[in-house]
């Protein structure tokens, strides 16, 4: 049976089997592609190198977060290819999961109904959680890095959300607790974990004067915050200027994990940052009234992301350092979202 958790990207610890290792063959001088063609190439790669069963080459269980980017491609380019992907992907994922998805395969899904209109995909999320013991199934997320329980309860909640899941709003509340256990010694990815918290919290309920932590069991960072404070928050931990300008710093005190790693300038902590703002912004009803207004933000870190994209399609981890950065479909599907 699939564990309801899994390690999510290559990392600190961990580094993705059959990634595309990139090893001193390209310069660190990169120039980036304007928007529309960076898309236009990420969405072109995914669609020519899937599978015929519906996945690609050793990223199998990254095929959900690859699958709900591609549902953008179609949105946006109308490109039936597009749609031959999703429901391709989405049968895989029904298929390989057993009735047990992931958090972004169950998102996937949510979305692959959207493009097709078929409610298939969407039920079986339906059935999925309706069919939980929930509380003892998100226990186990404690058994994990809490970077990915934080990635993939955010998209439980997300997909419980569009679904209309009973124990949608248990969802968002298990999110909201596991966010408060982030901080920098903590999880391998903490802005990462605050802009893909950020996104899904902001899709699934109001952004208000909730507290993060109101009976102090979580990490001293969260102490005083509430919901309304995390946009500003993410949008603090964005590089506001230098070569990697638009990216979003790695860990809170914005210095780097270890030695040989950088500080900023990670593709999915930019493109997680990026969806967070983009969720904020989308939810204000009038900007004098929450004081958020992240267009610039938003612009910023997509322009910054298209530096991470090749002319062929291929995503790299980081923006700008080729030198044993690693390339993955993933990263291309969830480059689609922000972008």
């Amino acid at each position: 049976m699939k564990l309801p958790y899994m390690i999510k990207r290559g990392s600190l610890a961990v580094v993705i089997v059959g990634s595309l290792l990139i090893s001193g063959f390209f310069p660190q001088v990169v120039f980036a592609l304007p928007i529309d063609e960076a898309f236009q190439s990420v969405t072109d790669l995914l669609v020519a190198s899937q599978y015929s069963a519906g996945t690609w080459a050793d990223e199998e269980d990254f095929t959900g977060s690859i699958v709900a980017g591609l549902a953008y491609g179609y949105e946006i380019t109308g490109d039936a290819g597009c749609m031959t992907a999703c429901t391709l992907g989405a049968d895989y994922c029904i298929d390989a999961a057993g009735g047990n998805f992931f958090g972004d395969e169950a998102y996937a899904l949510a979305r692959v109904t959207d493009i097709t209109q078929d409610p298939a995909y969407a039920d079986a999320v339906l059935k999925f959680y309706n069919g939980l013991d929930t509380h003892k199934y998100i226990a186990g997320f404690s058994a994990t890095d809490r970077s990915n329980a934080v990635f993939y309860i955010a998209h439980h909640a997300v997909a419980a959300h569009k679904v209309g899941a009973k124990d949608a709003g248990i969802w968002r509340e298990a999110l909201i607790y596991y966010l408060s256990l982030i901080e920098d010694d903590l999880a391998y990815y903490p802005v990462m974990s605050l802009g893909v918290a950020t996104w899904a919290l902001a899709r699934t309920g109001p952004m208000d004067d909730t507290r993060m932590d109101p009976d102090g069991l979580g990490q001293a960072y969260w102490a005083d915050a509430r919901l309304s404070d995390l946009p500003d928050l993410l949008s603090s931990h964005q590089v506001l200027s230098g070569g990697y300008a638009g990216s979003f710093y790695h860990r809170f005190d914005h210095t780097p994990a270890g030695p040989g790693f950088e500080a900023s300038g990670y593709t999915e902590d930019a493109i997680f940052g990026a969806l967070g703002l983009i969720a904020a912004d989308e939810v204000i009803a009038a900007p004098e009234d929450t004081g958020w207004d992240f267009d610039p933000e938003i612009r910023n870190a997509r322009e910054a992301l298209t530096a991470s994209v090749s002319p062929s399609g291929f995503v790299w981890s980081h923006i700008w350092v080729r030198t044993g950065s690693i390339a993955c479909y993933v990263y291309g599907g969830e480059l689609l979202e922000a972008l």
